[in-house]
């Protein structure tokens, strides 16, 4: 129970490491609010996290949008008083040449993968703030520091998640409100298993075959990392990222 009755969010919590963090957070006692734009899954998810007796409340969530951010942190607020973690996971995963990516697609991608961080962050920190504590979590990527072809805007935007949180911990680490990130490999997830459809299943053969342990991630193995980060065991810890990539960005090797 290392979070038991603390209050967490976690955003695009219908699938995936989203899923799997509300899940793990839910089995260490927090309160958890899934927010998703698939309302009927997020909602499905969270009343099966319910049954095993935990608080859950799913949300429609449209991160991309600012009144749907400011409508989430007011409906939870109203319901449970208080924000003390925050989980930024939300993504979605557009490639493209940049010489030759529409200029829609850069936009879009950079609205839900980075313009979203800021959205939330603004409206909840107020309440991390009031009550002299908070968990921020962004979930960023290996992209950020490795090359893969056709992937700036993916990369730029989990790379300058990094330097939000790095430059927030600083600024507000003296208020208690912590900020971390998580840099996952490649994970075996929903939307892993969407490109893998569209690309092929050599596209996951390949993915494994970067990391020094020769596999893809699961999705809980990135949730317990951000059981960590969340708890009161890193209470001292802040400005980190903490790379869950089976060993990828110590290789040299790249597949395309």
């Amino acid at each position: 129970m290392r979070l038991k009755d603390k209050v967490a969010i976690i955003t695009g919590a219908a699938n995936g490491i989203g899923l799997s963090i509300a899940e793990a957070f839910a089995k260490e006692g927090a309160v958890v609010v899934l927010a998703d734009i698939d309302e009927k899954k997020v909602l499905e998810e969270a009343k099966q996290i319910s049954i095993s007796g935990a608080i859950a409340l799913g949300i429609k969530c449209d991160v991309g949008h600012t009144e749907a951010v400011k409508n989430l942190i007011q409906t939870v607020m109203g319901q449970f008083g208080k924000i003390d973690i925050l989980v930024n996971n939300a993504a979605v995963a557009i490639g493209g040449n940049i010489v030759e990516m529409p200029e829609s697609d850069w936009d879009t991608l950079m609205n839900i993968n980075l313009k979203s961080v800021y959205r939330t962050i603004k409206e909840s920190l107020p309440h991390m703030l009031q009550q002299k504590s908070g968990s921020v979590i962004n979930i960023s990527s290996t992209q950020a520091f490795r090359s893969w072809y056709n992937w700036t805007a993916y990369a730029g935007a989990k790379g300058a998640m990094l330097a939000m949180t790095n430059q927030l911990a600083g600024q507000f680490g003296a208020s208690n409100v912590r900020f971390n990130s998580i840099s996952p490999g490649a994970i075996n997830t929903p939307m892993n298993a969407k490109r893998a459809e569209i690309e092929g299943t050599a596209f996951l053969e390949k993915s494994a075959a970067q990391h020094a342990m020769n596999r893809l991630g699961t999705p809980t193995e990135v949730a317990m990392t951000a059981v960590f980060l969340a708890s009161d065991e890193a209470g001292f810890i802040t400005g980190e990222d903490i790379k869950v990539d089976g060993g990828l960005c110590t290789l040299p090797r790249y597949t395309e």
